[in-house]
């Protein structure tokens, strides 16, 4: 069994790799060939006022690899107002020196053991990312050019790599709340990519006449405004929050990454508590406004059972609002198997993870 820092897992990942292994990946699991567990997390109270433990799970089986993924974190979140809006944000208060709790157990599906363990940030920006590419594939026009991007943290980076893997972007305006913020991201990224990518002061500017826009904020409140939208865009985002159901009810086409809800499990009634069940990750107004079972999956799209873009005007939407555990089976059969091939991560011996007493 090997452990996997994410340092080392960055460098095994090309993002046009991990968007054909998600691909396949949906594929199967519209098929029938594929498994995923939805998301559920246990929420607590904690010693910070306004902060709550969030312990989360998701979990997804993918034969064709022979390798299942359980994705676990243990976060201390909180909603402070930055800029004046409420954003949900992650504390990183482990030791040493203030650190996150995610990882991924990647086991076989042949012998049951566990093959890899492994960081999830660097794989969680990339399913994430990844996804959405996968869904601009289906959905964006093919001769899509330009993209509007809101956000420069770490979910932007994994947005702009996943729709350059699959359109071939010439400019791609960027804004975010925060002008050194959008300064350092254009910098970095413009050395890197095959396209302009010039900041923008304003978020109207940066959605103005562009093929695709993307949100990717941690904002509780919508970032996507509907007189924005017009004839053959492509709009997805990376939070439930960030797109509001009048955008919704605007759209031609609209296709969602799983239906299935998060299941959150509070203690002591704390749903009036947590903006998350007002508009986030537990509850959002266009729940009961939307008929969220009617909206294809991105899985039926991929696999054919449901129909992608159909003509150049019309405006489509991949609302990505909720993750899959499939989503880390599918980077982490890529990871597990280069890691495997470069002799990279900490070997521990298998016997620390298997027993001879029948569980």
């Amino acid at each position: 069994m090997i452990i996997l820092t994410n340092d080392e897992i960055e460098g095994l990942l090309k993002m046009p790799d991990c968007v054909v292994a998600l691909e396949a990946a949906y594929r199967d699991f519209g098929l029938g060939d594929a498994v995923d567990i939805p998301r559920q997390d246990m929420l607590v109270s904690n010693r910070r006022e306004g902060a709550v433990h969030s312990f989360k799970t998701m979990s997804g089986s993918w034969p064709r690899v022979g390798v299942a993924a359980l994705r676990l974190n243990s976060d201390i979140v909180a909603w402070p107002q930055i800029n004046g809006a409420p954003r949900r944000v992650k504390l990183a208060v482990s030791e040493p020196g203030g650190r996150y709790n995610g990882s991924v157990l990647l086991f076989s599906t042949d012998t049951g053991q566990l093959l890899c363990m492994f960081s999830d940030g660097v794989v969680q920006k990339t399913r994430v990312g990844g996804s959405s590419g996968v869904a601009a594939k289906y959905l964006a026009r093919t001769d899509s050019k330009t993209m509007g991007l809101l956000g420069t943290g770490w979910q932007a980076e994994a947005q702009l790599e996943a729709m350059c893997a699959v359109r071939a972007l010439k400019l791609v305006k960027v804004f975010s709340p925060n002008a050194e913020n959008r300064q350092r991201f254009v910098e970095r990224f413009s050395s890197r990519l095959n396209c302009e990518i010039r900041a923008v002061n304003d978020p109207a500017e940066a959605a103005s006449e562009v093929d695709i826009l993307v949100s990717a904020t941690n904002s509780m409140r919508p970032t996507i405004q509907p007189e924005w939208l017009r004839p053959g865009m492509h709009i997805t985002s990376v939070r439930g929050s960030e797109i509001s159901a009048e955008v919704l009810r605007k759209v031609d086409r609209l296709a969602v990454n799983t239906n299935q809800p998060v299941t959150a499990y509070p203690a002591r009634g704390w749903p009036s508590e947590v903006p998350e069940f007002t508009n986030g990750d537990y509850g959002r107004p266009d729940i009961g406004l939307i008929d969220y079972n009617a909206v294809p999956e991105l899985k039926d799209v991929v696999a054919g059972k449901a129909q992608g873009r159909q003509t150049p005007a019309e405006v489509t939407c991949f609302h990505n609002y909720k993750g899959l555990g499939l989503q880390f089976a599918a980077i982490g059969s890529i990871i597990y198997k280069e890691a495997k091939q470069r002799g990279l991560g900490l070997g521990v011996e298998d016997s620390y993870f298997t027993q001879t007493v029948h569980p």
